[in-house]
């Protein structure tokens, strides 16, 4: 199994944890030789025993659906809750991830709005409930940090509504965990819950835009090839911007938004609703992102479909393999986008 080394729920990197100044690092273990290393990422699940705020059922679908897969760790964009400052929403996300939790498979959320709701500007009790909720992470006083997902894949999880600017302390923070990234490393995830890119008509939030600026500065000049999921949107969106994937995945229950699919987004799906999670398969070169799609209007008892897909290649795997023919006008460099309607 590729969790037996998960004797608590994940490794604490001693980097930042001995000095107790840094964010922390964990670090999921690779998979036995040969194999390829799944984890999923979604968003905007709203976890609540409130009818009004979400689809309870869909939700219930995706997350036993994601048991099934096993994947090696789960990753949260946000809104994992319905209202930060009720600890019985956390208790609904436990109570209905317990499978999971009996899987031991690691989940890492990002912050979201929704983790601040009703605090009414006074973040702490808020944050005092989403660190206790994730008491096996010793996240406590930090809001944003890294995972290390075997050796060759790097998640920096963000809070998008502390500051993302150029000198601020979260941003700064980025910077190094992307300047400094093990050689290994081929693929770097960005988690966080505002979407740098989505589609135009929801208008922006904080310092998501700033993402978009960085990277699309820098990230010709990394070894690594970068991905980004966002959530927020409720939806499925994909982009492709300056060598960067930037995803929209906020189909985890929360109520349906419409997405217009203008503006240079590539999935192409043809369906309003979406409630999904993203499946990535780690391996070797290859980065290969799915959306699995639920249907809950479904009657004909197969409500499960892979709607999108695509391959991200390591840059390492693209200089040593010339792309016969051009590329497809928009796409990012080392992406093979393969979609289905």
């Amino acid at each position: 199994m590729h969790r037996t080394a998960l004797t608590l729920l994940c490794v604490w990197l001693t980097l930042g944890a001995a000095r107790g100044d840094q964010p922390p690092r964990f670090e999921v273990p690779a998979p036995g030789a040969g194999a390829a290393l799944v984890f999923v990422v979604y968003g905007d699940t709203r976890f609540s025993r409130r009818d009004d705020v979400a689809n309870a059922p869909a939700r219930r679908a995706l997350v036993d659906r994601i048991a099934r897969e096993n994947p090696a760790a789960i990753l949260i964009g946000g809104d994992l809750v319905y209202e930060g400052s009720n600890p019985q929403d956390y208790d609904t996300y436990k109570s209905e991830t317990i499978e999971w939790a009996r899987r031991k498979i690691p989940v890492f959320p990002a912050l979201g709005n929704h983790e601040f709701n009703g605090c009414n500007g006074d973040a702490a009790p808020c944050l005092e409930n989403w660190w206790t909720a994730f008491g096996a992470l010793p996240l406590r006083p930090y809001r944003w940090y890294s995972v290390s997902i075997g050796s060759a894949l790097l998640a920096v999880v963000l809070d998008s509504d502390a500051a993302l600017k150029p000198g601020s302390e979260q941003r700064e923070w980025l910077e190094r965990q992307i300047s400094n990234a093990d050689p290994r490393v081929k693929f770097i995830l960005i988690v966080l819950h505002y979407p740098p890119v989505r589609d135009p008509f929801y208008p922006r939030a904080r310092d998501e835009k700033e993402i978009v600026r960085y990277l699309s500065r820098n990230a010709g000049s990394l070894r690594a090839q970068v991905v980004v999921v966002g959530s927020h949107v409720h939806n499925y969106e994909r982009y492709d911007r300056d060598g960067v994937t930037y995803l929209v995945s906020g189909g985890g229950g929360a109520k349906p938004v419409p997405a217009a699919r203008m503006f240079g987004e590539r999935s192409r799906l043809t369906t309003a609703v979406n409630f999904h999670y993203l499946r990535f398969t780690l391996d070797a070169e290859r980065l290969t992102g799915t959306m699995v799609r639920f249907d809950a209007a479904d009657r004909s008892g197969n409500p499960w479909s892979e709607p999108d897909r695509f391959e991200i290649r390591a840059k390492s795997s693209l200089s040593a393999t010339p792309t016969p023919g051009p590329p497809e006008r928009g796409a990012a460099t080392g992406m093979s986008p393969r979609s289905a309607n």
